[in-house]
């Protein structure tokens, strides 16, 4: 099996960090419009546009550790979502997996693209300066 491994310094504290990870309105700022039911598990809802939504059941959301696994959209199946969080003198070190991929296609490569774009760029520059780039507004990569 396969994962997308990234790593990024953020300067901010674990707690900023962690809260732009898990709550819909931060994530809204960085990645894409989010929601969040509680019901029938807790899940966040992500809307790319119109007509495409994934939705991510929350497996773990400790101080340190957030887990995802995709329930619906083009992830389910494919492994889980892993942010480990840590202090760092500069701030916080996110570590990033997403993990169970059976092959490395186009698939996994664009997938890789974007979350190098959207952790190494729009999320740091959304915790450092208050400005992110979510979707729909990220470069085309």
């Amino acid at each position: 099996m396969y994962s997308i491994d990234h790593r990024i310094t953020v300067e901010t504290s674990p707690k900023k960090l962690h809260k732009a990870l898990t709550k819909p309105e931060e994530l809204s700022q960085w990645w894409t419009k989010a929601t969040f039911t509680e019901k029938p598990s807790p899940t966040l809802n992500f809307h790319f546009g119109e007509n495409h939504r994934v939705d991510m059941q929350v497996i773990d959301s400790s101080p340190n550790k957030i887990t995802w696994q995709c329930s619906e959209g083009p992830w389910v199946g494919i492994g889980q979502f892993e942010w480990n969080i840590a202090p760092d003198e500069r701030g916080s070190v996110l570590t990033f997996t997403h993990s169970g991929w059976e092959s490395i296609d186009d698939f996994h490569r664009h997938c890789n693209s974007k979350w190098g774009f959207f952790l190494g760029v729009s999320l740091k520059n959304f915790l450092e300066t208050g400005t992110g780039t979510p979707s729909p507004n990220e470069p085309n990569i």
